[in-house]
């Protein structure tokens, strides 16, 4: 393309590529003088370097089932409501009321991936609230499985504040330039994080001139290359009380990072203990053992909302 076509094409009204391509080769030719087979030619030329590449339908389909697996939460009934379980490249929450009971199906999502999957598992914990003593448990009282060897595939990282919790995110997020170090991040599969909601999220929503969603942006950001790049299932648990709030003249209202967090997952299940409700209609002595829990799907990007299923959990832990 010469300066003296440029100049007989911006005397015909074209001043971009968009006025360029938008107009017709035959008319342009007849406005600006230039020839039908030269405005053709760079035409072509233009298309080429500027347009987004084609991609075929098979080789997305071919991306997405080579990216995305689904790992069991160690119970049938559950997998089947989640449409097989907690599938990578997704953010799943877990809303709780942070009995012991109600931690179950985060408990029992890392027991199925030591156990079944034999991958490694990553929990970042907020709140110091995870116990050891409670996974193992679980997993001796399986007499097939080396507890020892399950519990060397866990690494509990603690995080009190949103800038270390950012760079264990990242640490994370870089595991694939770690795997010649550390071949632990190569067989990676799940990633729990405890207590965001509960003990990050509040301390973010204080910030002036709500600069806390910037924070947020930065983990949701994290999250989903956790998700994506990772190829991890990336499994989060909350307090039911995890919308922070502020107080005013007319009554409490949720914060714009409370807000925001609020559509980072693509799906969240409220977990509700309802073991007492249970021992009052039926016989104590035959579920004393027992405990209940009924988990409902409350929100998802793919799966209808609003169902729930009743769970019972044995003294182990384990759904049974």
């Amino acid at each position: 393309m010469t300066t003296s076509v440029i100049e007989k094409l911006r005397s015909a009204g074209i001043v971009s590529f968009i006025d360029f391509i938008s107009h017709d080769v035959d008319v342009l030719a007849t406005k600006s003088g230039v020839g039908y087979r030269e405005l053709a030619a760079i035409r072509r030329a233009v298309i080429n370097e500027h347009a987004a590449p084609v991609v075929g339908g098979c080789s997305l389909f071919e991306v997405v089932v080579a990216t995305t697996s689904i790992v069991s939460v160690g119970c049938r009934v559950l997998d089947s409501l989640l449409e097989g379980g907690i599938f990578t490249s997704e953010v799943t929450e877990v809303v709780t009321d942070r009995s012991s009971v109600s931690d179950a199906l985060v408990m029992n999502a890392i027991f199925a991936v030591l156990t079944t999957m034999n991958k490694n598992v990553v929990f970042i914990d907020t709140s110091n609230h995870f116990a050891v003593t409670c996974l193992a448990a679980m997993l001796e009282s399986k007499p097939d499985v080396d507890a020892e060897r399950a519990l060397k595939r866990v690494k509990v990282v603690r995080c009190f504040d949103v800038l270390s919790l950012l760079s264990e995110l990242s640490v994370l997020c870089d595991a694939q330039s770690l795997i010649s170090d550390d071949s632990f991040y190569s067989s990676l599969k799940l990633v729990v994080i405890n207590g965001i909601a509960d003990y990050i999220i509040p301390s973010l929503s204080h910030i002036h001139n709500n600069a806390g969603c910037g924070y947020v942006s930065q983990l949701v950001h994290q999250l989903r290359l956790l998700a994506t790049d990772l190829c991890c299932a990336v499994l989060l648990c909350n307090g039911d009380g995890y919308l922070a709030v502020s107080k005013n003249a007319s009554g409490e209202r949720t914060t714009p990072v409370g807000r925001f967090w609020c559509s980072v997952p693509d799906t969240r299940l409220h977990i509700i203990d309802i073991t007492g409700e249970r021992t009052e209609s039926c016989d104590t002595d035959n579920h004393k053992t027992l405990r209940r829990v009924k988990v409902m799907l409350s929100e998802s990007n793919r799966l209808p909302t609003e169902q729930s299923v009743e769970l019972a959990i044995n003294e182990h832990g384990l759904f049974t």
